[in-house]
């Protein structure tokens, strides 16, 4: 089921987690038991992150050869093992970064052989060891070009001669950030292209995580004043740990409330139930303000993610 058809479908907010794939020295056992922690709350769909790959030249036997070097486990495999294990749809990111145009689009057709509806168009972060974002030679250097090119796939519009069988009509959703993308001039500029990517073909948006209500209802507000009408998803993670506070602002350009911040400095025994309380307590602002879902990122911990869907959304279970 796509994702826009939940949001239309249900009359009550649901939820949906965020998880990366494991290293590829791991098992998918690891993957299943950060699941099974919050499965039972009953999320709608669950993404699974995609890390751009480092190219590097190796010698192997006298020869220099260009290789990519693969650290965590294939999308598509973490993707089809979810699906089929917990019966649930899955959301794959797709990114710019280390593809170009018909590698994109065989991994479209790999998602459209799963059966996979939704996919997240993401630009991506520039490659290890560059400072800003190259695309790959033929690849897109934009989201919303990616963006264009699954909604082209939807209208028989393909780079190989072959067209599929089934129709390849997917649920695109992009990033929204409300704190400003890191790269952007103005709060402006950054909307003006998250309308770009809307008017492209996107049909909902996933915030960025971000800790203050009422940046968020500041930033709606100016992405619905620009036009923007499709569903806004907004995304926490719960922050748990003392050095979350420096390291997620430094890692993805967001803020930490200063009294969430003082909190759990003065309290550290006590920083992961504080962190829970303040995610439990945000995500209930956000319901009463009317949002469609939440989207929490896991980063590996579904115990977490589990105290506060079971806190917020129980009351809302059938």
């Amino acid at each position: 089921m796509k994702v826009c058809e939940y949001i239309e479908a249900t009359d009550k907010p649901f939820f949906s987690v965020e998880i990366s794939s494991p290293l590829k020295t791991k098992s998918v056992s690891d993957i299943f038991r950060i699941i099974d922690c919050f499965i039972e709350y009953g999320p709608k769909f669950i993404n699974v992150t995609y890390h751009q790959q480092t190219p590097v030249v190796k010698e192997i036997d006298g020869w220099k050869k260009d290789i990519v070097l693969q650290q965590r486990a294939s999308e598509v495999g973490v993707c089809a093992a979810i699906q089929f294990k917990y019966n649930i749809d899955v959301v794959p990111h797709l990114i710019c970064g280390g593809f170009d145009r018909f590698e994109t689009e065989d991994a479209i057709f790999d998602l459209l052989f799963l059966g996979i509806e939704n996919i997240l168009a993401l630009r991506g972060d520039p490659a290890v060891r560059e400072a800003l974002f190259k695309p790959k030679t033929l690849g897109h250097s934009y989201a919303s070009e990616l963006v264009c090119q699954i909604v082209d796939m939807a209208n028989n519009i393909y780079i190989h001669k072959d067209s599929p069988h089934a129709p390849v009509s997917f649920c695109v959703g992009v990033a929204g950030y409300p704190e400003k993308h890191s790269e952007a001039q103005s709060m402006n500029e950054d909307i003006k292209w998250l309308k770009h990517k809307v008017d492209s073909g996107a049909k909902y948006i996933v915030t960025q995580m971000f800790y203050d209500f009422d940046k968020y209802v500041s930033w709606e507000r100016k992405c619905r004043d620009a036009g923007i009408t499709v569903p806004i998803i907004p995304g926490i993670k719960p922050i748990t740990k003392l050095k979350q506070i420096d390291a997620l602002p430094e890692i993805f350009h967001i803020t930490v409330p200063g009294n969430l911040a003082d909190r759990m400095r003065a309290n550290p025994r006590e920083a992961r139930q504080i962190g829970i309380d303040y995610t439990i307590e945000l995500s209930k602002k956000l319901l009463a303000h009317g949002v469609p879902a939440i989207h929490y990122f896991s980063m590996s911990s579904g115990k977490d993610i589990a105290r506060v869907v079971r806190e917020v959304f129980s009351l809302n279970a059938d």
